[in-house]
């Protein structure tokens, strides 16, 4: 959250004056929830644009260049490639993973009844994309059955950013139900993840990662906040899970669940601490004197943010810091060393495109089709019910709109080819198309909607 001050409040530097003018409607545009969609749809330009400009090499090194870390005898030494995708991202599936914790204990999925018509179209939205592309694949005659996780993601930042460009037009219910389609949806992909593209387990490491899981759990317990404890068993986690055969990125939602809910002290102790340090700072205030040189006034602002970050959820503290690091920097990293794919110049047969075809279909009509088919047995059965300010043909338009499924869909397809390159590049050369169409047909069927 950005604090607005007005510009009589400021201490201002000699320039800048001059420079707010030129970086305020940046922070603006940071802040925005649309800044992640363009920063991932710019990383996917550029990589489309290296690999179909003549710097496919070029690409192909940026992703083979090797990152070593060593101390001593010991070193690790992979690709930047696998650094993003098995590294980084674990950061993406923490925050992830906190947002899970909070819409199950007071968001969106916290009460079933409000939550059973988000619950129905994310299952809607699984299961029939799974099965177009099972269906797609056999009819076929293919093998390529291991992909039916890939159109079953939703990809939330991108679905959102594209709900914000509407405006008045989306209701704030259909942010809603389109953020809690997504986090099930997203609660999906991570078990499918950990259970179907998961290597050979190694036992001895998945024990150590579950005894480093119960410290951190023990650590919550305990009361323990300070983000440097969990940072390290955080980490311990990652790569015991890494050396396990499970999805390294696994390690990033299981930490989230283990992340402290409750602050150290509560409301009544926060209202009464600040009304303290207002009261004495307002008492040893002198006009003519600024803050630096009253120096008991700076430790009274510096108690403030004490008794603040004291009073604030680990949770909600947590995800916010992490949040614009990973939406734009390792998210777009990652759209970048992921997206670049080799554009056909011709018209390709069915038979060398079914895995292309197959996701397309997959997240345009499964996602549109499942998610729109769920929510009308579940009203009509009377399990679920629709929001006041939300009519059903809005709710087709969501499920379109989450057949983005960009993100989550790119990091399925590569575990589901590992080392089959001709495949993974059909696949995202599917998820492309197939996130672009089904986004055109979600934004058009909501502004019908809201015009009627």
């Amino acid at each position: 959250m950005s604090l607005k001050i007005n510009k009589k409040d400021r201490e201002h530097a000699p320039l800048e004056h001059g420079f707010l003018k030129v970086s305020s409607p940046v922070e603006v545009f940071i802040d925005s929830q649309v800044v992640t969609g363009i920063a991932l749809f710019v990383s996917v330009i550029i990589a489309m644009v290296l690999v179909n400009f003549g710097w496919q090499q070029t690409y192909a090194a940026l992703n083979a260049m090797r990152l070593t870390v060593s101390l001593g005898d010991w070193e690790i030494s992979h690709s930047i490639h696998y650094w993003i995708n098995d590294g980084l991202m674990v950061l993406f599936f923490f925050i992830l993973g906190l947002e899970i914790k909070y819409e199950i204990l007071v968001g969106a999925l916290s009460n079933i009844k409000d939550a059973g018509l988000v619950i129905a179209m994310a299952l809607g939205g699984m299961l029939l994309p799974a099965l177009i592309y099972i269906s797609i694949i056999w009819y076929g005659n293919s093998d390529a059955y291991q992909g039916w996780g890939i159109p079953m993601a939703t990809d939330a930042a991108f679905a959102i950013s594209i709900l914000t460009l509407l405006g008045a037009k989306a209701p704030r219910a259909i942010f809603v139900i389109l953020t809690g389609l997504a986090i099930v949806d997203d609660m999906g992909a991570v078990a499918v993840i950990s259970l179907f593209y998961t290597e050979q387990i190694v036992g001895e490491s998945l024990a150590w990662a579950g005894l480093t899981l119960l410290s951190i759990l023990l650590m919550n317990l305990l009361g323990i906040r300070k983000p440097i404890f969990y940072l390290a068993g955080g980490i311990l986690l990652w790569w015991f899970i890494l050396q396990s055969g499970v999805h390294a990125t696994t390690a990033g939602i299981l930490a989230a669940m283990m992340v402290p809910t409750q602050p150290h002290a509560n409301k009544i102790w926060f209202r009464k601490k600040m009304e303290n340090v207002i009261e004495n700072f307002q008492e040893m205030d002198d006009p003519h004197k600024s803050i630096i040189e009253n120096g008991k006034q700076h430790a009274l602002a510096e108690e403030a943010e004490d008794i603040a970050k004291l009073s604030t959820a680990p949770i909600l503290r947590w995800g916010s810091t992490l949040d614009k690091p990973v939406s734009l920097i390792i998210l777009p990293l990652f759209a970048f060393l992921n997206a670049g794919v080799m554009l056909p110049t011709a018209i390709p047969k069915v038979a060398d495109a079914l895995i292309t075809l197959a996701i397309m279909l997959a997240l345009v009509l499964g996602k549109g089709i499942g998610i729109s088919l769920f929510a009308w047995l579940g009203l009509k059965m009377g399990l679920v019910r629709l929001p006041s300010s939300v009519c059903f043909s809005q709710i087709v338009g969501v499920g379109f709109l989450a057949g983005v499924g960009f993100t989550m869909s790119l990091f399925i397809s590569v575990l589901a080819f590992e080392g089959q390159a001709e495949l993974i590049e059909q696949a995202k050369l599917g998820i492309l198309l197939g996130s672009l169409i089904a986004g055109i047909l979600g934004v058009l069927i909501l502004l019908f909607s809201s015009k009627n």
